[in-house]
């Protein structure tokens, strides 16, 4: 994994926001040699997920809050209006909830990883943002959660 460093980063002429300025050094040098960045994202997904390791949370499922921030290379060719020339997002909400059914998942970081490496195996992604947030765990808090940024080699 590549060390992540706190920096702004321009792509296109917009700011990407506060809560992702750490890109890595390598997410930058790829935007300053191709010129562009595309940023492919979910929001706000709430699954049912049998997640914890507390007595109270096996056998049970909980509400999980999943955002997905995908990085991705420049096209090929032209996106001529075709699916077929893009990034189908559909793939993150089908892959996620293909995790969270396989069975119990101990930590949150187990998911955020494991929706990360799936993310990162496609072509298109150069890096990935995961964060997850349990949405019922304090009653004086609105989630609990984490979060990970990866960069491809």
């Amino acid at each position: 994994m590549v060390p992540l460093q706190f920096c702004r980063v321009f792509c296109g002429g917009w700011a990407v926001p506060d809560d992702i300025d750490f890109l890595s050094r390598s997410l930058n040098d790829r935007l300053r040699t191709e010129g562009e960045c595309r940023r492919l994202f979910l929001r706000g997904f709430v699954v049912d997920a049998n997640i914890g390791i507390f007595d109270h949370e096996i056998g049970r499922t909980q509400r999980v809050n999943i955002d997905v921030d995908l990085y991705l290379r420049p096209f090929n060719g032209p996106i001529d209006d075709h699916i077929d020339n893009v990034l189908d997002y559909d793939f993150v909400r089908a892959e996620i909830k293909e995790i969270v059914e396989k069975g119990h998942i101990n930590l949150q970081e187990t998911l955020a990883e494991a929706i990360a490496d799936t993310c990162l195996n496609r072509d298109q992604v150069i890096g990935v943002r995961v964060a997850t947030s349990k949405l019922d765990v304090y009653l004086d808090c609105t989630a609990v959660g984490y979060e990970i940024v990866r960069v491809k080699k």
